[in-house]
């Protein structure tokens, strides 16, 4: 069996397996009355699309990656808890075409689940939102829906990042409970821990001029500095310098990489170290 054999068994099993998922239509459902929920709070979405992503933009930093974690936080923890990880084992395929397969299964329902909802209120903002606006009257800007598939771009990027993230958190995990209890620290850890840093270091004396650098290593970062160089700076601030283009994408797939190759390693060698820590146990008991 070829590798890409491998991945695309197991990837039309995973899939399988979240369309049999019922919880995840009713997650697209819930961010789909939360995100147009906060368009229609905000205002933005009856003036155009650049309105609307900034007053998605900071919900949409906790939002996607709670959905995300709801999607991979067992992505990988389910078949070695039932056993069908054993048997999978049995047939030819390797573990990295197994992980390949599930992570590109669930960034496939990502897609439905967090893209598809950005997409409705995208066009909702297309067919409602008034021709001319006070904003961009008294404003150099423009406002397109290419703006908007930019930040649906940047939003998939993203989740797919913390998908990746908590796939591994899946790998780790022992059991349901663990794997809710690393997925919520890994959240918080990424959604509040990166500006923590920042803050930190900032109030430590670094220069203001690191900002744009340190900003793209966290995804929250990356992906904030991304829709504001590529969506909001170009409708008010064509001359852009948010962050760097190149260092935050490279971030962005770097976190998901990173994800894939710990997931691959836990369940390649999670059994050897368990083994090892056993002996150790054993030895300082006796």
């Amino acid at each position: 069996m070829s590798a890409a054999t491998g991945v695309a068994t197991v990837f039309r099993r995973e899939l399988a397996t979240v369309a049999r998922t019922p919880g995840y239509g009713v997650l697209a459902v819930g961010l789909f009355v939360a995100v147009g929920g906060l368009v229609a709070a905000g205002g933005g979405g009856a003036t155009g699309f650049v309105p609307a992503v900034v007053d998605l933009l900071l919900p949409t930093e906790a939002l996607v990656p709670l959905a995300a974690v709801v999607l991979g936080y067992r992505a990988l923890l389910t078949d070695g808890a039932s056993g069908e990880l054993a048997v999978i084992r049995t047939y030819p395929v390797r573990v990295g075409e197994y992980v390949a397969g599930v992570l590109l299964a669930r960034v496939v329902a990502l897609v439905g689940v967090v893209g598809v909802p950005y997409a409705v209120v995208g066009v909702v903002v297309w067919l409602t939102a008034a021709p001319d606006t006070g904003i961009f009257a008294t404003h150099s800007g423009i406002d397109s829906p290419v703006l908007y598939l930019r930040f649906l771009a940047f939003v998939l990027l993203f989740g797919a990042a913390y998908v990746s993230l908590a796939a591994a958190v899946s790998a780790l995990a022992s059991s349901r409970r663990s794997a809710i209890a690393l997925g919520v620290l890994a959240l918080l850890a990424g959604v509040l821990g990166g500006d923590l840093l920042l803050l930190r270091s900032l109030g430590a004396g670094a220069p203001a001029s690191t900002i744009p650098g340190s900003l793209a290593v966290t995804p929250n970062g990356a992906f904030r500095g991304l829709v504001f160089e590529h969506v909001v700076g170009v409708a008010f601030a064509p001359a852009g310098g948010f962050v760097s283009t190149t260092r935050a994408v490279g971030a962005l797939a770097g976190w998901t990489l990173v994800g894939a190759v710990a997931s691959g390693v836990t369940l390649a060698y999670g059994r050897r170290v368990d083994a090892a820590v056993e002996r150790v146990r054993r030895r300082v008991r006796d």
